[in-house]
């Protein structure tokens, strides 16, 4: 049984002791934690995630308020403080910029809050920040895993060029993906660059990516690193013309589609469900019982053509 197996395993048991406390008439305290998301509403990768925080929310009995930043370091600072003056009994944040929170993070901890990161860890975890734990993929070997598929399915050679695109190229996320995808690319010989697409919305990211292959005719592959580059990326290439192999990173109903329908050849499964459960349940039995949070790598699984028929409904929702 593997890391994460035996962990939701333990998550099994514990929302079966905890449901036949609740049957009991056994009750808990209000918990109440704060879930501050870096990025924009309307990036649809957060809907698994916020499915995954309110369905432990309501199982455990605790609230959950989850906010946006909108990719306003300054704004989830000031997200953080109200927090701590609130006195909420839990903070679940991302460290998309290195160094930006550790001030805040430090003063919640001072005042007994615990804290746990999400999605985006500080590239030199626990030493870097005083964070207690990270549920978050593995970016760098995600990144290299994705990197050979394309390599591989795509038929890509020696000599060839491969885009990037992604929401955030200065975030941890974008640097350490990156960091596996080059890792394959280079093996293979093959050239590569990132592309800053932002995250403003879908039809932007699609414009952006489309412009980009247009003015660049001799891209032979895309790999994109984020959610909204991979939900375009099938699109992008038959606007410009092109025929090229793309793959990448994260899941919605549109990049399982274009899987199932052979427009791009598979998508790393970052299991955004479990980065927004996980981090209330880690916190809950911290408050009730003590127990320490522990770091969680909740996916590097590829799916292809072979396993997206059986996510497909629940793409964009739950996976």
């Amino acid at each position: 049984m593997t890391r994460l197996a035996r962990i939701a395993s333990s998550l099994a048991m514990v929302l079966a002791i905890h449901s036949t406390a609740l049957a009991e008439g056994k009750k808990d305290p209000a918990y109440k934690f704060a879930f501050l998301i870096y990025d924009s509403v309307g990036n649809p990768f957060w809907k698994p995630l916020i499915n995954g925080a309110n369905e432990m929310s309501e199982r455990l009995g605790v609230k959950v308020d989850i906010q946006f930043a909108e990719n306003q370091p300054d704004k989830q600072n000031d997200l953080l403080e109200t927090a701590i003056t609130n006195k909420v009994d839990g903070i679940v944040v991302a460290f998309n910029v290195t160094d930006a929170y550790n001030k805040n993070i430090a003063k919640a901890r001072a005042a007994g809050i615990p804290v746990v990161a999400f999605n985006i860890d500080d590239p030199r975890g626990a030493e870097g920040v005083e964070r207690m734990a990270f549920m978050g993929q593995d970016f760098r070997v995600a990144g290299y895993l994705i990197g050979k598929r394309l390599v591989k399915d795509g038929q890509l050679k020696k000599g060839d060029f491969v885009v990037c695109p992604v929401e955030h190229p200065e975030a941890t996320y974008a640097k350490q993906r990156y960091d596996g995808v080059k890792k394959a690319l280079d093996e293979a010989g093959i050239r590569s660059e990132v592309l800053d697409t932002g995250a403003i919305s879908l039809e932007d990211t699609l414009t952006k990516l489309t412009q980009y292959l247009v003015g660049h005719k001799s891209t032979n592959g895309i790999l994109a690193m984020g959610g909204m580059p991979m939900t375009v990326a099938a699109k992008a290439i038959a606007d410009a013309g092109m025929k090229i192999p793309a793959a990448g990173f994260d899941l919605s109903k549109p990049i399982v589609q274009d899987i199932i329908d052979g427009k791009v050849i598979a998508a790393v499964d970052q299991q955004p469900y479990y980065q927004g459960a996980f981090p209330v349940m880690q916190l809950f039995l911290f408050k009730k019982y003590s127990l320490l949070p522990c770091d969680i790598n909740t996916g590097g699984a590829i799916v292809d053509k072979t396993t997206a028929a059986q996510v497909l409904s629940l793409s964009g929702t739950f996976r």
